[in-house]
């Protein structure tokens, strides 16, 4: 019989862990046919979380012998914010009756230099050989 875990994402940037608010997080996991299952789509708020997902977990008994099933499922884990590089993450492990938090640390996407959106190119200079 299936049980429940439940999987928090936790957005942030910096060494200093600052929060990402407006990230949008999508959790998957693979359908029978060969393609992805969404079974949340949430985002961030401004402490840079989700509001927790409950997720299919197997029987934590079906481990408990030699040789046994696993005691967690897998899911997958994407994380996009348009002022950030893409976050992806595989295979995540959630165990019944076990709230998991998943901390994504995001990396800013550069920035162009001054007001200019569409700076000129930097030309490089040939270089004596």
């Amino acid at each position: 019989m299936a049980q429940t875990g439940s999987l928090i994402i936790r957005a942030f940037t910096s060494q200093a862990q600052l929060p990402v608010s407006g990230a949008t997080v999508i959790i998957s996991s693979p359908a029978e046919d060969g393609r992805r299952k969404v079974l949340s789509i949430q985002t961030t708020d401004e402490s840079g979380g989700t509001q927790p997902v409950r997720l299919e977990a197997p029987d934590l008994s079906l481990s408990e012998s030699p040789g046994g099933a696993v005691p967690f499922s897998d899911y997958s884990l994407v994380v996009e914010h348009p002022d950030y590089y893409l976050a992806t993450f595989e295979k995540l492990q959630v165990f019944p009756g076990v709230e998991t938090v998943q901390n994504v640390p995001l990396v800013p996407l550069p920035q162009p230099a001054g007001d200019d959106i569409n700076a000129a190119p930097v030309v490089v200079t040939p270089q004596p050989l």
